[in-house]
């Protein structure tokens, strides 16, 4: 993604540092080759009759400041945002910025404001508004509109979004709910960003900017692979996300030439502490078989009177089992308490994570997971924490509360359609903007939409500590191939 790395990244420097000299907060689109800032306009917010999100452009003033409808529209935001937030990571394009016109560009934000997955909704929400002032361009207009969460919700605000001139659609948030979008979009030559991690949406004008199960499998056993594990066995809900799993892991296996030694599923509606998950616990490790090759072992040297066979079988009478699994890795595509319930089982029917390597999704995304003994060493992939840390800090000094964790998509998504607004019109948001090889970076890492309209991203490898998180791995810098 990044051919002039070290250039690029000397100008950023050169290039920030005079902005904050300038006492300028903001973040910039930049050119590799040019390396040139793009042009800041102060913004302006949108005089919208949607009640939500104009309450939202509120929210990012200092609560000492709230000012009238008439003050928002003739007061810079930069200032009072200056003095409430550090400044973000940079949005990097990899286009030249075109000279501004008074042209207004029209993004649609579909999202549930309403229904119960509201508070995901305006978490989305007010992340993009934040990305907006960022960007600090006066022609551009963000357009929020209520999906209720529903499929035809979601048609109803597509309509009156393209009919307010929407140029690009960010969202919606559920997979159903694209069905319903993605024809009239169509009509209109209108492309989708979609927040969903439903990889089948994708394509034909719409791309999946969720963080999507294959990229987090992939990445692990791509980093797996690399320390020499060749065997893997997954055990997985009977779900979709853990159909998802199971094929990705099998797409990976074939294209690294590894092997899939076994796939183990169990019902999702299996009650904490049933003898049912002991039982797939025996199975995912043979336990069984296991045992009777240890009284079989133990048979073999009984009959013998040297010391050394009499030691070995003591030793034996101590075991549960004899011998270790075929497997190198298992893969676990669960979280919170079923996860560890799950860990804990699996090592107690003695697949040991001494050797065995347990390796998670974005679902082990979570601190408390220190606390099972069995999880500690394990592996899974993810947006670099830090600047994770870093978004949520940033809204959480502006809105007083943490957000969802895919708040960060909406930041993202929005920066990168700042960055094509800066296109000549006849090319903006077009599929060869949105698909441009080379790829953006923001808060969720770098990013890129190939042609299939997946997001292929480029996430940090990270352990289960005994106490908190770590980085084995960092996210790459560009989209260079990490294997030889």
């Amino acid at each position: 993604m990044v051919p002039a790395k070290s250039a690029m990244t000397s100008c950023l420097k050169r290039n920030w540092n005079s902005l904050i000299c300038a006492g300028v907060v903001g973040l910039l689109a930049f050119v590799l080759t040019a390396c040139q800032p793009a042009k800041i306009a102060e913004t302006e917010p949108k005089d919208s009759t949607n009640t939500t999100a104009s309450q939202d452009l509120k929210d990012l003033l200092p609560p000492e400041r709230t000012p009238s409808t008439e003050d928002l529209a003739n007061t810079p935001i930069v200032d009072p945002l200056s003095r409430l937030i550090e400044p973000g990571p940079a949005v990097i394009g990899l286009r030249a910025p075109e000279l501004m016109t008074s042209e207004r560009i029209k993004i649609a934000l579909l999202l549930p404001l309403s229904g119960p997955t509201a508070a995901v909704g305006n978490d989305l929400l007010r992340a993009a508004n934040i990305a907006l002032f960022d960007l600090g361009n006066n022609q551009l207009e963000l357009l929020p509109f209520d999906t209720k969460g529903t499929p035809r919700g979601a048609e109803s605000a597509t309509a009156e979004a393209l009919v307010s001139g929407a140029g690009l659609i960010l969202g919606p948030l559920f997979s159903s709910s694209v069905a319903t979008v993605r024809p009239l979009a169509r009509q209109r030559g209108v492309n989708i960003i979609t927040f969903s991690t439903d990889t089948t949406v994708a394509g034909d004008g719409v791309y999946v900017m969720g963080l999507t199960v294959g990229q987090q499998i992939k990445r692990a056993m791509e980093f797996a692979y690399r320390q020499g594990l060749f065997n893997f066995a997954v055990l997985a809900p009977n779900s979709p996300y853990g159909d998802a799993v199971v094929e990705n892991v099998t797409k990976t296996t074939t294209a690294l030439g590894l092997s899939l030694d076994r796939t183990v599923r169990y019902p999702t509606d299996v009650p904490a502490g049933s003898q049912d998950l002991h039982e797939i616990a025996k199975i995912l490790g043979d336990y069984t078989l296991r045992q009777k090759q240890l009284e079989k072992e133990i048979e073999l040297y009984a009959s013998k009177e040297d010391d050394e066979s009499k030691a070995y079988v003591k030793r034996l009478e101590k075991l549960d089992t004899f011998g270790e699994v075929t497997f190198d890795a298992l893969i676990i595509p669960e979280g919170g308490a079923r996860l560890k319930e799950l860990a804990s089982l699996v090592s107690y029917y003695d697949v040991d994570p001494e050797v065995v390597q347990f390796i998670g999704t974005g679902l082990w995304e979570d601190p408390s997971l220190s606390a099972e003994p069995a999880l500690v060493g394990g592996w899974f992939s993810a947006p670099a924490p830090e600047k994770a840390a870093a978004f949520q800090k940033r809204f959480s000094d502006l809105y007083g509360y943490q957000p969802s964790r895919i708040a960060s998509l909406a930041y993202d998504a929005m920066a990168l359609a700042g960055i094509m607004a800066l296109d000549p019109a006849d090319i903006r948001f077009s599929r060869e903007a949105i698909e441009n090889p080379s790829g953006f970076t923001g808060y969720d890492g770098i990013f890129r939409f190939p042609e299939d309209g997946i997001a292929e991203r480029g996430l940090a490898v990270l352990e289960v500590g005994p106490k908190k998180q770590l980085v084995l791995e960092p996210e790459p810098d560009s989209f260079a191939p990490a294997l030889n």
